[in-house]
């Protein structure tokens, strides 16, 4: 015979004792009850019952009486029930109960199942490995680490032991190492083009306005010490001139999600990187109705020509040393114009806004160009000159009467140097002549009470007024290119607000490199082959998709964008996996800590879908 015995925290009774042949435990005892019926009331009678077997019928047997109960009494009676068939259920008291181990969870859920939401697994194509750890699932993992911890690749095995990584991907993580994840980004840089095949088609297909417009810009990431065949000085966006850097080019839709980038060498002029995108745009993605916008570095007359030839539009704006070139401009109105009397020069203009004001010069040379002025960088650029310059006619004072005391003779060369230097440094060598040295011999006693004759320079430079003139007329200007040129009843269709909108919209690439340098933390390279570089990258560019996506989400709700904010993934930081251990018994448990209601409400409005997870 076996004797259970419990204890209920209720006086209902102070102890239940059930008595079960040992040949009769594989038989379910189990709470029951009938009810019966008193003056329009329903009154149930409870009881411990089991069930057994009779030839090949089931019955069940009353074995103890209980009578009436609370709900709180039947769910303490049916957990003792079942602790009494079932080995993972056991008795015990909150005393008893130890967090054992507590592990990031909820944000890797939120991330992982953005992934899937996204469908992006089903991007890898024939190159992807077919093993325990196939091509997806390493690149999911490295996706989820870049946007919720980023660390270097050989970090990852690591992380992934400290967080519940592996319950969120729903797979045995025993054999990531940072061998099989070094593999697998060779694998993943072959799927590349098939990445940016399926983050086109479900952009298009979810939104397919959002191709009216797309952005393509470039930006340098830098690397530190170690050799790379990619890595090559260029010119530096990140103002490390000095060190070897690569280039990375990005597309982005209309939102804000790109669907298509490639890694330069550093040294890779950018207006050379725009052909094979224009390309791409037309042959690969079949974009017809479609306007390019980019940066003022990419724009030459080869790249415009090349756009026209396949039919696309374009929008974007010029160098200052372009603007000079553009014969429509009446530089003749514009004498004179400075931030404190630009209405009183430029009264039939339009505003765009309290920072711009522009008036389209229409059709110039097959091409349409907006001008515009900015009273405020009107004043700063002028200022800034002039700050600079007066830097320099202190710094040159200053230079002569340390030349006029000299202790040493001096070199020519070395003085002439040390000016055209701090030119440079200021950046306004273009506004001066060469310097001029005149020698001069200056006497001195020594130590030893002999004089000696030191030869000295004074230095005298003479400014180029004409082009200091010259910037002065460009103080504030811009100009806006484009080939919008259709027009109804001489009115353009594309309006000049229009194309200024277009080009000051492109802050939405701006926030891709600003994301993937900063947040997603693209620096430092911890890997040097080329194509592991380029996986990196693409790895990169899918985490930032989803950290786009989910910021969408969130501004939609609330108004705030948190894209390039540590606090974007804030509100699941506190769900953790954790591990509850009863020292009574031995026995453990892995579970989540439930869901708070905020937590439940924004996961609720931000329709993601919570992945099931299998412990």
């Amino acid at each position: 015979m076996l004797t259970y015995v419990t204890n209920t925290i209720d006086n209902w009774v102070s102890s239940v004792i059930c008595v079960v042949h040992k040949e009769d435990l594989d038989c379910p005892m189990h709470l029951s009850y009938k009810t019966a019926k008193y003056k329009d009331t329903i009154y149930k009678s409870y009881f411990l019952a089991e069930s057994y077997r009779e030839g090949k019928k089931v019955k069940k047997r009353v074995i103890w009486p209980v009578g009436k109960l609370t709900d709180i009494q039947v769910s303490q009676i049916s957990m003792i029930c079942k602790t009494m068939t079932d080995p993972d259920h056991v008795l015990t008291t909150l005393d008893q109960i130890a967090v054992e181990e507590s592990k990031p969870f909820l944000d890797l859920t939120v991330a992982g199942a953005l992934w899937d939401e996204w469908d992006f697994s089903r991007a890898f194509r024939g190159d992807s490995t077919q093993s325990d750890l196939p091509t997806p699932l390493v690149a999911k993992i490295l996706t989820i680490n870049k946007c919720v911890a980023p660390c270097s690749h050989y970090g990852i095995p690591q992380w992934a032991l400290r967080s519940s990584l592996a319950e969120v991907v729903g797979h045995s993580l025993e054999n990531l190492t940072d061998d099989k994840i070094y593999y697998e980004l060779d694998q993943i840089d072959q799927n590349h083009e098939a990445l940016e095949d399926h983050l086109f088609r479900v952009t298009y297909k979810k939104d397919k306005e959002s191709y009216g417009r797309v952005n393509y810009d470039l930006s340098s990431s830098y690397f530190v010490g170690i050799r790379c065949p990619l890595s090559h000085c260029g010119h530096s966006k990140d103002d490390k001139p000095h060190h070897k850097q690569v280039l990375l080019s990005i597309m982005v839709n209309d939102r804000g999600y790109p669907f298509k980038w490639d890694v330069h060498p550093g040294n890779t002029a950018e207006v050379k990187t725009l052909i094979s995108n224009v390309d791409a745009c037309r042959g690969r993605f079949g974009l017809k109705n479609v306007t390019l916008v980019f940066d003022r570095g990419i724009v030459s007359d080869e790249n415009l020509d090349e756009i026209d030839a396949q039919g696309l539009k374009y929008v974007s704006a010029l160098d200052k040393d372009q603007i000079a070139g553009i014969g429509a401009i009446d530089w003749n109105a514009l004498t004179g114009v400075s931030w404190d009397n630009f209405k009183e020069h430029l009264h039939d203009w339009d505003c765009y806004d309290e920072s711009l004001y522009f008036k389209d010069l229409g059709l110039y040379e097959g091409r349409r160009y907006i001008l515009g002025f900015n009273p405020e960088l009107c004043r700063d650029e002028r200022m800034s000159r002039q700050e600079k310059i007066a830097a320099f006619d202190t710094f040159l004072l200053a230079k002569n009467r340390e030349l006029s005391e000299a202790i040493r003779s001096r070199r020519g060369d070395k003085t002439k140097q040390s000016i055209l230097q701090e030119l440079k440094r200021l950046k306004i060598k273009k506004y001066f002549h060469d310097p001029v040295l005149t020698e001069i011999t200056r006497e001195r006693t020594n130590r030893q009470g002999k004089v000696i004759s030191i030869q000295s320079f004074q230095v005298s430079i003479q400014r180029k007024l004409d082009q200091i003139a010259l910037a002065e007329r460009l103080d504030g200007l811009c100009v806006f290119v484009s080939n919008h040129i259709a027009s109804h009843d001489k009115i353009f269709v594309f309006s000049g607000q229009q194309i200024i909108c277009a080009y000051r919209d492109k802050t939405k690439i701006e926030d891709a490199f600003k994301h993937i340098k900063s947040f997603l933390k693209i620096r430092p390279f911890y890997v040097y082959r080329d194509a592991h570089v380029r996986a990196v990258y693409s790895i990169c560019v899918l985490a930032y998709f989803i950290n786009k996506d989910l910021a969408e989400r969130r501004k939609k709700i609330g108004g705030i964008d948190y894209l390039n904010s540590k606090n974007l993934y804030d509100p699941f930081r506190n769900g953790d996996m954790v591990t509850l251990k009863d020292r009574l018994t031995g026995k453990s448990i892995r579970k989540p800590v439930e869901l708070n209601l905020q937590q439940r409400e924004l996961l609720n409005k931000l329709a993601i879908k919570m992945p099931k997870i299998k412990m």
